[in-house]
């Protein structure tokens, strides 16, 4: 199959990936990055509820291009990201662990069951407030939570009837704060030490992926100041083997925050201090034969200070990283169909969740060049893409949406190869690639160093 884009070292195909993974070589991609479906049916969109999420037979497809010992990630939906494991699973690759990404922005979808009650019963409940948060000047019909009025005039109302006052607080649903990726890899050929010199992959990349210092410039962090990190310098079963205390930051973990989320966090924790960390040898003591050698702490560091947030690498994603490279097409709006989520105050653009001071403020659905409804950030891409793929490697996404994931492995210095059904992704996805090979050849692409 010919590809339909070629930008840099992107290749993008329009098309089924049933169709177009089959013509790819086995054993030739090092990582696969993506986010498939959640199959929930989002805003109506019928990519978003077709099965492909769980069919085997589209992950047996990546299983076979991807090298032994190549890593998968696959973000999923907090409802069904289980069938999403599974399915891929089945197909042969090995669950390794799975990544929360935890946000803040988040909107609850809740069913209120004490006015659902209410209406089944045909009773008129009585406005008592306004909810603060909702906008003026709209009848008590357009309720923050009805399908197509999110964002309008949300009445606090009290239940009328008994069975509904039994059931007023009481809802359907929690907000969502975080969605899962699951970490897959296609089993190794022997130990991993022969995998990765046969294959070049079967590893992740965890100084690459380190929590670094502010100091240092180094965003994979919600850092204030330095951190302290051990690396394994020698082993040996004489009590030789040491570690060696340095600087390249903190073990990288199974969960990764926003801003809003780190904030949240800190605020929980508080500021804490470590103590300084000096030169010491460790005794590690067992009982009979399993009695453990001592182990050389070698350097001295100074501890750190800060909240909770340091431990874990925070995803500061840019405002105009959505729309960057696509000022030549024409906008749409985003809120089509009901998604009021993503509303604007008229006057200064603020999210209408983040609220604005500006009088008789109304929220509007913004028009963006980039329309696609479910955009990762960029910068949380290239972290992903990093952990997983070697030096020169090649990422695949077969569900390359607005291409997300290929600007990312433009800006990683990594090639990519990319899928895509829907034919009014592809000028998107050609002006954000496009905009990230120009932007690496200016040398600003990179958004970590």
């Amino acid at each position: 199959m010919q590809p339909t884009l070629i930008i840099g070292d992107a290749t993008i195909y329009h098309g089924n990936n049933l169709d177009v993974l089959p013509t790819l070589p086995d054993n030739s991609v090092d990582a696969i990055v993506c986010d498939p479906p959640y199959e929930l049916g989002f805003m109506g969109k019928s990519w978003d509820s077709s099965g492909i999420a769980y069919n085997v037979e589209l992950w047996q497809e990546c299983l076979r291009v991807l090298k032994h010992g190549g890593h998968l990630l696959a973000f999923g939906g907090t409802r069904t990201w289980h069938r999403l494991a599974v399915a891929i699973e089945d197909a042969g690759f090995e669950i390794r662990d799975n990544i929360a990404w935890l946000y803040g922005s988040g909107f609850p979808k809740s069913h209120n069951i004490s006015k659902a009650i209410d209406k089944l019963h045909g009773a008129e409940r009585t406005v008592v407030g306004r909810n603060p948060n909702s906008r003026e000047n709209a009848t008590k019909d357009n309720t923050l939570y009805e399908s197509g009025t999110v964002g309008k005039t949300d009445f606090i109302t009290a239940a009328a009837t008994d069975d509904a006052k039994q059931w007023d607080g009481w809802g359907t649903a929690l907000k969502p704060a975080h969605e899962p990726i699951v970490v897959a890899r296609k089993p190794v050929e022997g130990t991993v030490a022969n995998n990765v010199l046969t294959w070049g992959v079967g590893g992740l990349n965890i100084d690459a992926t380190r929590i670094g210092f502010a100091a240092d410039d180094k965003p994979f962090a919600g850092n204030r100041t330095a951190t302290f990190g051990t690396q394994e310098t020698q082993s040996g079963g004489d009590g030789s083997g040491g570690y060696e205390a340095n600087n390249v930051g903190r073990f990288p973990a199974n969960i990764i925050l926003d801003e809003f989320t780190a904030q949240l966090l800190d605020e929980q924790s508080g500021i804490t201090k470590l103590g300084d960390i000096k030169p010491h040898k460790q005794i590690n003591v067992g009982t009979g034969i399993n009695v453990m050698n001592s182990t050389q702490i070698t350097g001295s560091h100074k501890g750190d200070s800060g909240g909770a947030s340091r431990f874990f690498y925070v995803a500061k994603a840019s405002k105009r990283d959505r729309n960057e490279g696509l000022d030549e097409l024409p906008g749409q709006s985003i809120g089509a169909k009901g998604n009021g989520l993503a509303r604007i105050c008229s006057q200064c653009s603020t999210p209408q969740l983040t609220g604005c001071d500006c009088i008789n403020s109304t929220y509007i659905n913004p028009v963006r060049q980039n329309f696609h409804p479910t955009v990762k950030p960029t910068a949380l891409m290239q972290y992903l893409i990093r952990l997983v793929t070697p030096h020169n490697g090649i990422v695949l996404d077969p569900f390359a949406g607005s291409g997300s994931t290929g600007k990312a492995a433009i800006l990683e210095n990594k090639s990519f190869i990319g899928i895509e059904l829907t034919a009014d992704y592809l000028p998107i996805i050609e002006g954000r690639l496009q905009h990230a090979l120009e932007t690496m050849n200016t040398k600003e692409g990179d958004l970590f160093e």
